[in-house]
């Protein structure tokens, strides 16, 4: 494991990865009606633990940032009793990752804050982020397929970049981008990376499965997906 660098002075940043407890019926629910419930909950394990081993390799301090205390008992299960699980406070993702900068910054870290709906985290992407913010960046973001973001970082608390913005569409980057505009924001980007939330995204991932960075997510896509037709795929790669 290695410590990336400290922006501003301080020690590494904190890195909490955005997830409630993988439990059937609650989780990847859009995937359920095509893949099954039980298959869609694998999926959202496979996932969530790829996410945290590669976040792992990286820094040293990684979290959970979750949206109830009852998703604290199956997190801790899934990643040892040792992580850290930090519940937000409000509803809704702009109160989650409000909460979450708020939980690193009160310690004196930067924030680094992941989805864990991905295939595994990009090589490379997370040392990018450390690296821009200890570069003097105010905001780091991961574009996501689908208008969105995978990644968000920053030093300093900006609440305006969580207040008004319509969640789960495709101008979510957009919008980000313009209040980062707005308020004078050094912001950088890093790998364009892709959720995993419906069929189509499954079907998007299903000819680079293999060379995917996350080993149990590859293992859940390698098997055949029958209600997944080719003719459905987009066409877009990921990198």
């Amino acid at each position: 494991m290695s410590v990336m660098p400290s922006p501003s002075g301080r020690e590494a940043p904190i890195v909490l990865i955005v997830a409630k407890a993988p439990v059937e019926g609650r989780v990847k629910t859009r995937l359920a009606t095509t893949l099954g419930s039980e298959r869609a909950t694998m999926l959202a394990v496979a996932m969530l633990l790829d996410t945290l081993e590669g976040c792992r390799r990286v820094f040293a301090d990684v979290g959970f940032l979750c949206p109830a205390d009852a998703d604290a008992p199956l997190l801790r299960e899934l990643a040892g009793s040792t992580t850290p699980i930090v519940v937000q406070e409000g509803a809704g993702l702009g109160s989650a990752l409000t909460t979450g900068v708020r939980f690193a910054l009160d310690r004196g870290r930067a924030a680094i804050m992941v989805s864990s709906d991905i295939p595994g985290v990009p090589p490379g992407s997370l040392e990018a982020t450390a690296a821009h913010l200890a570069g003097g960046a105010d905001v780091v973001l991961g574009p996501g397929h689908d208008g969105g973001y995978w990644l968000i970082a920053m030093r300093e608390e900006h609440p305006e970049l969580f207040a008004g913005i319509a969640w789960s569409t495709g101008s979510v980057l957009d919008a980000t981008l313009a209040c980062c505009l707005a308020l004078g924001l050094d912001v950088r980007l890093v790998e364009r990376w892709r959720d995993i939330d419906t069929e189509l995204d499954v079907a998007a991932l299903a000819d680079v499965a293999e060379t995917l960075p996350g080993a149990r997510t590859r293992a859940v896509l390698s098997h055949p997906l029958p209600t997944v037709q080719a003719a459905h795929k987009p066409e877009v790669s990921v990198p």
